[in-house]
């Protein structure tokens, strides 16, 4: 029995999943299997997976297009690992991530489910062609609800590692959920499972134009969870999550000039949430975001103080 299943869910991804596979199987961690699930692909996606003679690739095919979390759902159930990692088709994993996690769930016995830290590629128009998005170091539930909830906690599916147990016990992913389905997953496994973080960096987000978080369904997908899990508002230290999330994808609208989509999503909020509590959760994330502007500055300013009195003390 291998000890970590990575599940690969797959949907006409022919020309990105080798790299995805490739990126498991240079690991310097060796006890693992590869669960690549076809979401029905039609442009040759399982033939490149069937392509792979190491027998640790093995191939789930759905035979229609299911969604990826179906697809995940699938890989779990078809995993004979007991510890499960997850990869997107264009995400890859950095040559000591199934080292790293394997590392942590041995530290922790009672460790269930693990949140890890990555690189993140930008779309091509974006100043940045990569950025960290490095997690704070969690070991306890309290801890990691408040960060998940405030968005302290970078959390895309590629990060998230857990026992086969705690995803069987938590209900598997939801197969109704199109976007977020990562935060929907790790709030109910949160209820259920010890987890944790660690800010160490062990992938890499790639960007495709036409990937899940480039839809339009962002403020859909986060009234769908706000009515899952009402402590999303009902408590304040959670609701600041809210309220930049929501702020900051309309202004994100704004800056791009989608003037009509910013205008159909607010009145999206408004239908939701009604106009008093839509106008509030906007007012408290544009206040939350200056703030965050101002601590970065001021960040900014202080590292390069610093770095200019180390640079004349060296001159000196």
């Amino acid at each position: 029995m291998p000890r970590i299943a990575v599940i690969i869910p797959a949907y006409n991804r022919a020309g990105v999943i080798g790299r995805a596979i490739d990126s498991v199987l240079g690991q310097d961690f060796v006890d693992f299997e590869i669960i690549v699930v076809d979401d029905g692909s039609s442009d040759g996606t399982a033939a490149v997976a069937r392509g792979y003679s190491d027998p640790r690739v093995r191939l789930v095919e759905l035979g229609r297009n299911r969604g990826a979390n179906a697809a995940r759902n699938a890989g779990i159930e078809a995993a004979t690992a007991p510890l499960l990692a997850f990869l997107d088709s264009d995400d890859s994993y950095l040559q000591h991530k199934l080292a790293t996690v394997a590392a942590e769930f041995d530290a922790r016995p009672e460790l269930e489910v693990l949140v890890d830290s990555f690189v993140k590629q930008c779309c091509p128009e974006s100043k940045k062609p990569r950025v960290e998005r490095r997690n704070p170091r969690i070991a306890g539930n309290a801890e990691f609800e408040r960060c998940l909830f405030s968005r302290e906690l970078w959390k895309p599916t590629s990060a998230i590692s857990c026992t086969r147990e705690a995803a069987l016990r938590a209900g598997l992913f939801d197969e109704s959920v199109v976007r977020r389905q990562d935060m929907d997953f790790l709030i109910r496994l949160a209820k259920v499972a010890n987890c944790g973080a660690i800010d160490e960096i062990l992938w890499v987000k790639g960007w495709s134009a036409d990937g899940i978080s480039a839809s339009d369904q962002f403020v859909a997908s986060t009234l769908a969870i706000v009515e899952r899990h009402p402590q999303y508002l009902g408590t304040p230290d959670y609701r600041v999550g809210v309220a930049k999330d929501l702020t900051r994808h309309v202004l994100q609208l704004l800056k791009a000039r989608r003037y009509g989509q910013a205008r159909s999503d607010i009145k999206l909020m408004i239908g939701g949430l009604g106009a008093g509590l839509t106008g509030l959760l906007l007012a408290l994330g544009a206040r939350e975001l200056a703030r965050k502007r101002r601590l970065k500055r001021r960040r900014g300013s202080a590292e390069g103080g610093a770095a200019a009195l180390a640079k004349a003390r060296r001159t000196a």
